[in-house]
């Protein structure tokens, strides 16, 4: 499989955390692949589908970190790694699982919202470094080319008028 740019990789981590329900959370990125904390607070129960990726994180980290894991995902506050190999399996059970050619994916969605901001990074030939993402704001850090590093804000709204750039240059480009 060919490297993956940002826009993949965080559209691929997008989709994990939307299925996860992580609303705010911070992603750093490193040689090894990307650290990811949620910082969702006040999350009322562990779904089913949480309760599968503790069982995995704990089959990687044996102890008794399972139960401990299951409050700290309930208060917000779980961090864990994900190397480049995870990273390029999520992205090809997410291509297995997307929206069938011609459907206009949701751009307020997680995915799309971390699509865009990869977008941003990798037109601008950057070194992804941090995201975070609280509320309506999303942070962004990057090092740029010629090695300065770079701090950006972006609201929803920007984020949208960026998303709508892309798609249009997607589809003249009849780019899927």
């Amino acid at each position: 499989m060919a490297p993956l740019n940002h826009t993949q990789i965080l559209r691929s981590i997008g989709q994990l955390l939307e299925s996860l329900r992580i609303e705010s959370f911070a992603i750093t990125m490193d040689q090894e692949g990307v650290v990811i904390r949620d910082k969702t607070r006040n999350r009322a129960q562990v779904t089913p589908r949480e309760k599968a990726f503790l069982a995995d994180l704990k089959s990687h980290h044996p102890g008794s970190q399972g139960n401990a894991q299951a409050r700290r995902l309930a208060e917000g506050v779980l961090e864990w790694r994900l190397g480049w190999a995870d990273i390029e399996r999520l992205e090809r059970e997410g291509q297995s699982q997307r929206h069938t050619a011609g459907q206009t994916p949701e751009a307020s969605a997680l995915p799309q919202i971390l699509r865009v901001i990869g977008g941003v990074v990798d037109q601008k030939r950057g070194q992804l470094l941090l995201i975070i993402k609280e509320a309506e704001i999303v942070k962004l850090e990057y090092q740029s080319s010629s090695g300065q590093k770079i701090s950006e804000d972006y609201t929803m709204a920007m984020l949208y008028d960026h998303w709508v750039r892309m798609y249009k240059r997607r589809e003249s480009s009849g780019e899927r």
